[in-house]
């Protein structure tokens, strides 16, 4: 029985995939593929002139070429590679707190190096919540690891927004002016914001979610829109480049990450290259399905 399952199963996953080809081909071919008519005004179908290929030397891919007619029954549309400044932000979480500052302690005895006698050497800064809250603001308390410490804008503002389960708008927090606590009991860091006023109704000990830049926000990246990106089969990534009017050659993308509706690439087609951003698997159809 669980050998006929799994039988059975690998029989639908392939008619699957044949389905979804099959579809796809049908597609094309409804575009592409014109009527031959005779004297009774139907006949049997004949590939059109619509689309053209031609080999692209020293790979196996071809160049796909058509009409501009057929470009418009596709729906073919382009974008640019181009340069942005994507912003990179992570979420934290958050809980509004009681004002802190940092208190060295009483001095602490320590045997000397040389003399053999006792020194007195202050203890490292403890932090203490004040007793009062703070008549002109509230704080805001993140945990975080060192490394998503690291990889902060530690100098810029950030953004508190309520939980995903309350109603509410951002509000703008700035940094504390005071470095992470480091507890030596936990590996943790504890990072504190200030919300200038008292207006925005924070009420103590509410969680918040917070959002930071991350350190390299303000850097230009090259960016491909993220519709112009197509994946075959094997999941590697291109994307088709417009290199004269109504004809089109697949290009690889090499990918870093995926920020909204950009792709930011590490590799990929010089600035300014025109993509396709609608009809690139119909393209793909055509160069690598569709056959005349």
């Amino acid at each position: 029985m669980k050998l006929r399952s799994r039988f059975v199963a690998r029989m639908n996953r392939g008619m699957g995939a044949s389905l979804g080809g099959a579809i796809l081909l049908t597609a094309v071919a409804g575009l592409l593929i014109a009527p031959t008519a005779n004297s009774a005004g139907s006949g049997p179908y004949r590939p059109s002139d619509a689309v053209k290929f031609e080999e692209i030397e020293g790979t196996k891919l071809k160049r796909v070429i058509l009409t501009e007619r057929a470009a418009e029954r596709l729906g073919i549309k382009v974008g640019e590679i181009s340069e942005e400044v994507v912003i990179r932000t992570q979420m934290l979480g958050g809980k509004v707190v009681m004002p802190v500052e940092y208190q060295t302690e009483a001095l602490v005895a320590e045997a000397g190096t040389f003399s053999g006698f006792a020194t007195a050497v202050p203890s490292p800064p403890a932090l203490v919540s004040k007793a009062e809250p703070d008549p002109e603001k509230d704080w805001i308390m993140t945990t975080l690891s060192k490394g998503e410490w690291e990889r902060m804008r530690q100098d810029a503002p950030v953004r508190i927004f309520p939980l995903a389960t309350r109603d509410g708008k951002a509000i703008e927090a700035r940094p504390a002016g005071m470095p992470p606590y480091s507890d030596p009991k936990r590996t943790m860091l504890r990072a504190y914001y200030v919300v200038d006023g008292k207006d925005h109704g924070l009420q103590l000990h509410e969680r918040v979610r917070i959002e930071a830049k991350l350190t390299d926000s303000d850097e230009k990246r090259m960016v491909a829109p993220y519709a112009a990106v197509h994946y075959d089969g094997a999941g590697k990534a291109w994307a088709y480049v417009e290199t004269a009017p109504f004809t089109y050659e697949r290009k690889p993308l090499d990918i870093e990450r995926i920020e909204g509706d950009w792709a930011v690439l590490r590799d990929g087609p010089p600035i300014g290259t025109r993509v396709v951003t609608t009809g690139a698997s119909l393209l793909y159809g055509a160069e690598v399905i569709y056959k005349r």
